[in-house]
């Protein structure tokens, strides 16, 4: 081992530590009704670097009890379309304009923007004849998710149901924390760096010898 692989290694591992993490503040109900969802407020510095992690359930009806979806805009129960089909609409939310999936959940953080969680897409039951009622997002950067590079303080988190007419909705989303990533608690760093100095140590001592 030498010094510059040493110094990464510290590098990666203070990395490790200082990772962020979105922590939902209880269980979450984004209503069907209105396109203001549920918020809440980040404390400190938000990047794009931050994961989230979270599980819905629950499904929306669009349609004055039919045209129920999943979280990703799936149909479940059928209306104008049939189970496991998807519909797009142009929109803007959050100053993001785009096409979104009807019935889909999506996420606004205050002065960035706004990203859709789930793509209705055939893991998450598009064109499938069961799809899935409840979907799990595991931690998942906000870059990853689809946010580009951003820096704010103290930010408003919005989730909220993408859709261009609300009056005749019916049902509700119901979000609670995933699965955070691992990060090492500051004993497991003390330990990785004692072992690692450790063996720095035994690295030189050996290199001294055969001199």
């Amino acid at each position: 081992m030498n010094k510059v692989n040493a110094a990464s290694i510290l590098v990666l591992l203070a990395g490790t530590v200082g990772a962020q993490s979105i922590s939902l503040p209880g269980v979450l109900t984004v209503p069907s009704l209105t396109p203001t969802g549920v918020s809440f407020t980040y404390s400190g510095t938000l990047t794009q670097n931050a994961t989230l992690s979270l599980n819905t359930s629950g499904s929306v009806c669009l349609q004055s009890g039919a045209y129920c979806t999943n979280a990703a805009g799936v149909v479940l129960i059928p209306g104008t379309l049939g189970v496991g089909g998807v519909s797009t609409f142009s929109g803007t939310f959050g100053g993001t304009t785009g096409n979104w999936n009807q019935g889909a959940i999506g996420l606004t953080i205050s002065g960035v923007g706004t990203v859709q969680i789930f793509p209705a897409n055939a893991a998450n039951g598009a064109g499938s004849g069961l799809p899935p009622n409840a979907l799990s997002l595991p931690s998942t950067s906000l870059a990853s998710l689809g946010f580009g590079s951003f820096s704010v303080v103290n930010p408003t988190i919005t989730f909220f149901l993408l859709d261009n007419l609300y009056p005749d909705n019916s049902g509700s989303f119901t979000l609670t924390q995933g699965v955070a990533a691992t990060t090492p608690f500051p004993s497991g760093l003390i330990l990785s760096l004692a072992g690692l100095a450790a063996l720095t140590i035994f690295v030189f001592a050996r290199r001294r010898a055969q001199v």
